[in-house]
């Protein structure tokens, strides 16, 4: 599969024929004190299928942590989707997903990244910068 979309919102819906609607995309927060606990957050992946991936299912996994420290996972997220078979001949096959995630704690300022990954083989990265509002010197609080 091949990724087309990877981004982080402040809301994300899929309607009931599979369209994406999303809020607020994101890649930066800065919250008023740390540690922070992100109120709400999400990770919007879209994917378009090969014809190889047709009628099966595929391991999607997503990774949390800090860009500098690869070995540690804040948070790791996996499950299956299963990739349906085009209805028309020719027809593109795009697996929407939207992962909502509450309360995810940060706890320094830094770079942060989402890692996904399908079947064991990387497709992306989506960076998250979380700033120190007490060292930004536009002084903003709001998140």
């Amino acid at each position: 599969m091949k990724l087309e979309l990877a981004v982080l919102a402040d809301f994300a819906s899929l309607t009931q024929d599979g369209k994406l609607n999303i809020l607020g995309i994101f890649h930066e927060v800065n919250p008023p004190m740390l540690p922070f606990p992100l109120p709400q957050l999400y990770l919007v992946t879209s994917f378009e299928a090969e014809s190889e991936d047709y009628g099966k299912q595929r391991l999607i996994r997503v990774v949390l942590r800090e860009e500098n420290d690869v070995g540690a996972e804040m948070l790791a997220i996996e499950g299956l989707a299963q990739v349906p078979q085009p209805t028309r001949s020719g027809e593109i096959v795009l697996v929407n997903h939207v992962l909502g995630l509450s309360g995810v704690t940060f706890e320094r300022a830094g770079a942060y990244e989402f890692s996904i990954s399908v079947d064991g083989e990387g497709k992306a990265a989506v960076s998250l910068r979380v700033t120190d509002v007490a060292d930004d010197p536009r002084g903003d609080p709001n998140v």
